[in-house]
């Protein structure tokens, strides 16, 4: 009779540990579980996009490369903002128009960011600096940017004031929106 001794492996004929046997199913257990996250994250997106037909900034317009890219959904003809579905801000819909008071050699405007942009449509005088002063905004209303005049601010801390130059101010239609580019607002420079 032989002294040897007959191995876990020789007994049972399994040549390959547990360990790589579950790994693989767990792994693709895991890709799938995140790619079913991504795909209900962009589903969600696409679904509030249909539902809807900071510090001081120096802005001296022109187009900011790499804000935020426009999702489905925009300003309606109007230029009323409408509610933002994403996160459950019920802005009116409808347009509240202000105008900016020239202080000295500077034009002022505060907007109420917290539900939704009031005023939506805002007024400015051609050629003469601009303040517009955003109060604190969450959730959609967090951030406020514009490509048109190049800002983008973080609204989660407190209000935050956007300046834009005289020479920046020529007469048109310009918008600004959330970071989220869901809700919108007009400023109309005469």
């Amino acid at each position: 009779m032989s002294d040897r001794r007959v191995g876990h492996h020789e007994r049972t004929g399994h040549h390959m540990s547990n360990t790589k046997a579950q790994a693989a199913p767990k792994a693709l257990r895991n890709g799938m579980l995140l790619l079913i996250v991504v795909l209900a994250f962009v589903a969600s997106y696409q679904i509030a996009g249909a539902a809807n037909n900071g510090g001081d900034t120096v802005a001296g317009g022109g187009d900011t490369p790499g804000l935020i890219p426009a999702l489905n959904g925009g300003a309606s003809a109007d230029g009323s903002s409408p509610a933002c579905a994403c996160c459950g801000n019920s802005g009116s819909g409808e347009t509240v128009e202000g105008a900016a008071v020239v202080e000295g050699d500077v034009q002022r405007i505060t907007v109420d960011a917290s539900n939704g942009y009031n005023p939506n449509v805002i007024k400015l005088a051609a050629g003469i600096p601009a303040e517009i002063t955003f109060g604190q905004g969450s959730g959609c209303m967090a951030q406020v940017l514009s490509k048109d005049f190049g800002f983008f601010e973080d609204l989660t801390a407190g209000p935050q004031t956007v300046r834009i130059e005289g020479n920046a101010l020529q007469p048109g239609e310009y918008t600004f929106s959330c970071g989220m580019e869901m809700v919108f607002g007009t400023i109309i420079v005469e």
